[in-house]
C-alpha cells in the first residue's frame, strides 16, 4: 500500500491522464465521468457493437473496480498506476480476449478469464470462477474453451 499522500498525488495524475485520453475516443464511444470525495469513475461505451465497453472506478481507499466485457472485478488493490491509461488504450484498440471454460455435458460455465494485451508487451489479466485453469481435474466432463475477441473502437 502506498502512503496516502503519494497515492492521492498519483491518483490525480492518472485521472488527469484519463481525462486527456477520453477525447481521443469521444467520436467512437460514449464517455461518462463521475467524481465524489470517495471515488472517480469513467464509463466508456463504444458505438461499435462488437467493441469492448469498460467502466473503471478508482477508490480513495486504494482499490479499484473494473467492469470489462461484461465481467466485473471489484475491490482490487491499486499497487501501481502505470497500467491504467495503457489498459484504456488497449481496450479501445481491441486488444482484449475473453476466455470462457464451459462444461460440454452440463453447459455450466466453470471459469472466465479476461486478458488485455497492454502496449509494450504487458498484460492485465483477471479470472472469475473456482475451477483451476492450469490443471483440469480427473473428473473433467469435457470442458471446452471458448474465446471472444473484440473489435477496436474505430474500424
Amino acid at each position: 500500500m502506498l502512503p496516502d499522500d503519494v497515492f492521492r498525488s498519483r491518483l490525480q495524475s492518472t485521472i488527469t491522464a484519463l481525462r486527456y485520453w477520453a477525447p481521443s475516443v469521444a467520436d467512437a464511444a460514449r464517455i461518462e465521468e463521475t467524481e465524489t470525495s470517495d471515488f472517480w469513475r469513467i464509463d466508456v461505451a463504444p458505438m461499435v457493437a462488437s467493441a469492448c465497453p469498460f467502466e473503471l472506478i478508482l477508490h480513495a481507499d486504494q482499490n479499484y473496480d473494473l467492469s470489462i466485457a461484461g465481467e466485473t472485478y471489484e475491490s482490487r488493490p491499486v499497487e501501481t498506476f502505470e497500467w491504467i491509461v495503457p489498459l484504456a488504450n488497449a481496450v479501445a484498440d481491441g486488444s482484449i480476449v475473453q476466455r470462457r471454460w464451459i462444461s460440454r455435458l452440463t453447459g455450466l460455465e466453470r471459469a472466465v478469464e479476461t486478458i488485455v494485451m497492454l502496449p509494450g508487451g504487458g498484460i492485465w489479466k483477471e479470472t472469475r470462477g473456482a475451477w483451476d485453469l492450469r490443471a483440469p481435474t480427473l473428473d473433467d466432463d469435457g470442458t471446452e474453451l471458448r474465446e471472444k475477441r473484440f473489435l477496436p473502437y474505430r474500424r
